[in-house]
């Protein structure tokens, strides 16, 4: 089976705008995201999906494949679909499709290659990564994305900001599952997606994998001990506290 990898890199993210052109320690974030994909798989099947001119001269200067696309796409998954419409307008180059967040700078590659394993395996219509934590730290914050997973199946039932599933023994939600925001789809799922409006749950918690769950797709996902390279640090950079922490260890 043959698999692209699109790397979706947003100017105008709403935390943090630009951060993709953020230093770390010498390379920008965008470069960095890069390379450790290009380290694990084959640059040519590479591409970063960006929405303006200044991030399309940057992933240019050193010597990533850049696909512009529309600004105002709504969610990273749409600006997938549309930079694959211009890799692949036929749809007989691929098979499966991998997003790896641009700002997962402290994420292993590698994992991304569990996912296509689990599209042919499951019959799903897109697979991602979620790993076990118990720090309360971690659960309450909004920033990281909780999960409520079937274990046996892997299978996804809810993605939320809140900390999910609640345990009513233990009166809180003591531990969860950590969604790490990496995905495959096979491309008529894809496709289908971007087909649908945003949902009312994904507008809500502001994640579009919830489009997939609000209209009977289903996901399925690797549960993993840990995905990131360094395990001190935080997987992506979502704030400027995320940007100063990851500083502090990718070298």
């Amino acid at each position: 089976m043959k698999t692209v990898v699109i790397i979706p890199c947003r100017a105008g993210a709403e935390r943090l705008p630009r951060k993709h052109l953020l230093d770390i320690n010498g390379k920008s974030l965008m470069q960095r995201v890069y390379e450790n994909v290009a380290a694990k798989f084959n640059p040519a099947d590479i591409f970063i999906a960006v929405d303006g001119e200044e991030y399309f001269a940057h992933a240019k200067s050193f010597g990533a494949q850049a696909i512009m696309t529309d600004p105002d796409l709504p969610s990273g998954t749409d600006r997938i679909a549309a930079a694959l419409d211009a890799i692949d307008p036929n749809g007989d180059k691929y098979d499966f499709v991998i997003n790896f967040q641009g700002d997962d700078v402290n994420v292993r590659p590698e994992v991304s290659l569990h996912l296509a394993e689990i599209l042919e395996k499951t019959g799903a219509d897109m697979a991602t990564v979620v790993q076990p934590i118990s720090d309360m730290v971690l659960i309450m914050n909004p920033s990281i994305v909780k999960t409520a997973i079937v274990k046996s199946t892997g299978r996804c039932l809810y993605f939320s900001r809140s900390p999910i599933p609640f345990n009513r023994t233990a009166g809180c939600a003591d531990s969860a599952f950590w969604h790490i925001g990496m995905y495959a789809y096979n491309l008529k799922s894809l496709r289908r997606f971007v087909s649908l409006p945003v949902g009312e749950l994904e507008g809500c918690e502001k994640l579009e994998q919830l489009r997939f769950l609000e209209n009977g797709m289903s996901i399925f996902a690797a549960i993993l001990d840990d995905t990131r390279i360094d395990p001190r640090a935080q997987a992506d950079i979502n704030t400027m506290e995320d940007y100063e922490e990851i500083r502090r260890f990718v070298k």
